[in-house]
């Protein structure tokens, strides 16, 4: 069943909990800070209702994010590892079951066989759980969470409220995207009045480049090209290597791509170890990259989105990049 409303939601959700003490917390592969936030904020819920929950994430996590309450408490699933006991899943931030990545590639019968709850605020979300809270018009899976607590009567503590609020913090670029509403500034206000780490919250995101992230973005941004209202830049293994960089530094690319005034659409490919091609897609309205990069099974934002092109990133760049200029010259 899918609800949108977290009020309606609330009972239902208190119901699957009941009935379980052992649940396992899931987000999505290559977490950000709303995944991370998300993840650990359920966590903290969950220990606030007695229950012993496990948080599990497929590493790398974002250097921003490993200092929150409970970061050190998240399980790495590494590909092989069994699955935790559990009797309830939980996928926050997740748009489709897969994209948990291997722990659901090496477990998705144990789990499917799990009650399985979701909660995104994606609209690429195809509604998979056996109970669902999807609201894509949410800014960020964090605030949705928080109106979700708010609505169980939940007392939120400073823990909680600090991880809430770093993931509202990134998903909304400090309350710039096109998302962020009145809900969006309630909710941090509301997370503040609970005691988060306002302070930790903006350095560690703002404020604690390492030099090896500032080396890469000068060395991707030199080669950044720009036709048609399409911007593009290349990240290779050898960059990152020659650098030290941490593989979240790649958001860092994004954020100065994104400010390019004449680009319509831009996309940064990444390559992959395994010879494949992360492609991050960015867009200004009304193009939507979210339904762009579902053509190599990927999704997220109407605005930001991403996906996992199998070729090598000479190859995804040909092919990419021509499709967004076709996308562009339709608007």
């Amino acid at each position: 069943m899918i609800y949108t409303n977290p009020v309606d939601f609330a009972p239902y959700f208190t119901k699957h909990l009941a009935a379980a003490q052992h649940p396992l917390i899931l987000t999505h592969l290559n977490p950000d800070g709303d995944a991370i936030g998300s993840l650990l904020g359920m966590w903290h819920a969950m220990r606030l209702l007695g229950k012993l929950a496990i948080a599990m994430v497929m590493p790398p996590i974002p250097e921003y994010t490993a200092w929150l309450p409970g970061a050190d408490q998240m399980q790495r699933y590494r590909r092989g590892d069994t699955l935790p006991s559990c009797d309830l899943v939980i996928m926050v931030d997740t748009a489709t079951f897969e994209r948990a990545g291997p722990i659901a590639q090496e477990h998705g019968a144990a789990l499917r066989a799990l009650p399985l709850v979701i909660i995104d605020h994606h609209a690429t979300n195809d509604g998979a759980g056996d109970l669902d809270l999807i609201q894509p018009t949410a800014a960020s899976t964090c605030e949705l969470l928080y109106q979700l607590f708010l609505a169980m009567g939940l007392s939120i503590d400073a823990d909680l409220a600090t991880c809430l609020l770093l993931g509202l913090t990134t998903d909304t670029l400090s309350y710039q995207t096109s998302a962020t509403s009145g809900d969006s500034l309630r909710a941090g206000a509301g997370l503040l009045d609970a005691g988060a780490a306002h302070r930790m919250v903006v350095d560690k995101i703002y404020n604690a480049l390492p030099t090896s992230a500032a080396l890469l973005v000068g060395q991707t941004l030199s080669g950044l090209r720009y036709e048609d209202g399409v911007a593009w830049a290349t990240i290779t293994r050898a960059m990152i290597e020659q650098t030290g960089a941490p593989d979240d530094a790649v958001d860092e690319v994004i954020q100065v791509m994104r400010r390019i005034g004449e680009a319509q659409a831009l996309v940064l490919f990444k390559e992959n170890r395994d010879g494949t091609t992360k492609i991050s897609l960015r867009s200004r309205p009304p193009l939507n990259v979210a339904a762009f990069a579902q053509r190599w099974g990927g999704g997220g934002h109407t605005q930001a989105a991403g996906a996992t092109v199998p070729r090598p990133y000479q190859q995804a760049e040909a092919e990419v990049v021509p499709l967004l200029k076709d996308l562009v010259r339709q608007r």
